[in-house]
């Protein structure tokens, strides 16, 4: 509001308000809303997994260590080792994603249904490769999620983890995206994992991470902790390679990977600069096979794989997860660095193969 004296008069000038602070900006009751909205939609589709494994027990009869009487062991009662774990629901049918080391080895695996429902669950197939597999259970028409992109994730966005942590079953907690494609953890052959700070315990295994769509952008694996409980550094399973693990197993009860025929290593930088590259990155390639996949596409022994299927290769860890959802028989884009000169070859990878005694075929 302003004052001004004009030829003797008053004239008062009045401004116009501020816009309110709620109007430029979500209220927290918008955000409260929206988890809520996510929490309703999920939880319906996510499971608890009790997974029981049984292992023989025995004893000496004679406890004496002194005893000069030779004993045989005797087996006794079997031992029944229980863990929990987590699942969701994304596909009909009855089928369950969950962490392939939350049932492996295991003989019995009962599902917790979140109407409180309990029925045994049948082990459909798994990869520990990337340490997912899935289950089916008979339980009538199950809830399914919808498949978000983790490609599409960035550090900063909301995400809500799903599960049983420590056996509290329909958990959630919400934190954001701390990172992607984090690797050399040791915890799979396949490693890039989203990094989360929602908090994910012993339980969570297998359990969705979720966008504020409710869609599945990940599959809750591990976390990295030196107290056994949550430090803020939870690691998830991209959606991408998840979901393409979950369509193998579900269709043939296996993983088919994609397969180049070929032989790689690093790229160290005195290797960049014997090779003249631009700067330190892709793998080389060392050999392969001249009727495999690479090999009929062209690719040669000293070659550097810069890009593959358009996306930058940075490392040979890397190119190892790229190379893993790519479906098979689908042409695709190689860019080469080749003697001090870049070029595209086109390369159409095929499954893995086996010998007669069903080992896979050696290289990538």
């Amino acid at each position: 509001m302003g004052v001004l004296l004009w030829g003797g008069r008053l004239k008062i000038e009045v401004s116009p308000p501020a816009p309110a602070q709620a109007e430029r900006s979500p209220r927290l009751q918008d955000v409260s809303d929206q988890f809520v909205a996510v929490v309703s939609k999920v939880s319906p589709a996510v499971v608890s997994i009790d997974a029981i494994q049984v292992v023989d027990g025995f004893h000496h009869p004679f406890s004496d260590p002194f005893s000069t009487l030779v004993q045989d062991e005797v087996f006794t009662q079997e031992q029944r080792i229980p863990s929990v774990g987590s699942g969701v629901s994304v596909g009909s049918d009855g089928y369950i994603l969950t962490n392939h080391h939350v049932v492996n080895g295991v003989r019995e695996i009962r599902v917790t249904l979140s109407d409180n429902r309990v029925t045994p669950a049948r082990w459909v197939g798994s990869d520990p490769a990337s340490d997912l597999a899935v289950l089916q259970v008979s339980a009538g028409s199950l809830p399914a999620l919808a498949w978000g992109d983790s490609d599409e994730l960035k550090a900063g966005e909301f995400v809500l983890a799903f599960g049983s942590p420590f056996r509290m079953r329909g958990s959630v907690s919400h934190g954001i995206v701390s990172g992607k494609g984090r690797h050399d953890l040791g915890i799979a052959d396949f490693e890039n994992f989203i990094q989360t700070d929602a908090a994910i315990n012993p339980g969570n295994s297998g359990g969705p991470l979720c966008n504020l769509k409710g869609e599945v952008v990940g599959i809750n694996a591990a976390m990295l902790s030196k107290t056994g409980g949550s430090q803020g550094i939870g690691l998830a399973i991209p959606s991408q390679l998840a979901r393409s693990v979950f369509q193998d197993i579900v269709k043939k009860g296996r993983v088919d990977r994609a397969w180049m025929g070929m032989w790689v290593e690093p790229v160290t930088p005195a290797l960049a600069a014997q090779l003249h590259l631009p700067r330190c990155q892709g793998v080389l390639i060392q050999g392969g096979y001249r009727s495999g996949p690479a090999g009929r596409a062209g690719v040669q022994a000293f070659d550097v794989i810069l890009e593959l299927d358009g996306k930058p290769v940075r490392d040979e860890r890397q190119f190892r997860t790229l190379l893993a959802p790519l479906p098979i028989g689908k042409p695709l884009d190689l860019h080469i660095w080749r003697q001090g000169r870049s070029l595209k070859l086109t390369v159409t990878p095929e499954s893995r193969a086996s010998d007669s005694l069903g080992r896979p075929a050696r290289g990538l």
